[in-house]
């Protein structure tokens, strides 16, 4: 039931909770990845919108000395090399190309890093839902600070729903293909139609949001929570990447 009852000071606070809580979950779905790539060695950066990870080869013996044989002729054309350094150098890099290889391993390491960032949102709204159902008799005689913050780790889960709406406006409206959100990648590492997995977790978030607006969040408060919901996480978005990410990461 969707009770109209605009609570103005309560929802200021709610379009701020959103703006606030869209950046950090924006930040540690990052760090998802990031943790699964650390714990596979990999050197990483992160952005306010993404993360790389590479191999760190600086201390490898052979790329040394490749770097040591390049540098006296970096200033030329490499064409103009000579013969002899051309061959040395072909002969280390496909030394240190079957060191570190872009096998198998390599490929299910490329997986686990991506399952990382969704696998953190979502790990995030399960604890949330978790902690509304261990305080289940609580919250139904008052909602408190902590129940609050219950629920909106729970709409973590929402990122799921809005990566979904994005993707399919671009595919109707701008005729894209080819998408990089992380569960499309997931499904095509995995050998499945794009679509699939997304679809999968459209209806997860989808149907924890539901549960967590329409049946326990107090009537009272929910069209005020979800009026300022759309504002705050719009806000939250555009806020980030629209100048606040690139101020505080850099471009």
């Amino acid at each position: 039931m969707l009770k109209v009852n605009f609570l103005p000071k309560f929802s200021i606070i709610i379009v701020l909770s959103f703006i606030l809580f869209t950046i950090i979950g924006t930040i540690t779905h990052e760090f998802g990845h990031i943790a699964i790539a650390k714990y596979f060695g990999y050197d990483t950066t992160i952005s306010y919108g993404s993360m790389s990870y590479s191999q760190d080869f600086s201390e490898d013996e052979d790329v040394k000395e490749i770097k040591k044989i390049s540098e006296p002729y970096m200033t030329i054309d490499y064409e103009e090399w000579p013969e002899d350094v051309k061959l040395k150098l072909e002969a280390l890099d496909k030394i240190v190309m079957e060191r570190y290889p872009y096998n198998e391993t390599y490929k299910l390491h490329e997986l686990l890093i991506t399952i990382g960032g969704p696998a953190q949102t979502l790990l995030t709204s399960f604890i949330g839902l978790l902690i509304l159902f261990f305080r289940r008799k609580k919250w139904k005689d008052q909602f408190r600070v902590v129940d609050w913050l219950a629920v909106f780790m729970s709409l973590f889960a929402l990122r799921e729903v809005f990566n979904f709406v994005q993707v399919s406006y671009s595919a109707l409206f701008n005729s894209e293909s080819n998408f990089n959100a992380d569960e499309f990648k997931i499904s095509r590492y995995l050998g499945f139609n794009e679509w699939i997995i997304p679809v999968i977790s459209l209806i997860v978030g989808l149907t924890i949001s539901i549960y967590v607006i329409f049946k326990i969040i107090p009537i009272k408060y929910r069209f005020s929570f979800i009026v300022s919901g759309l504002v705050g996480g719009i806000s939250g978005f555009a806020i980030w990447f629209g100048f606040l990410g690139e101020l505080l990461f850099g471009a």
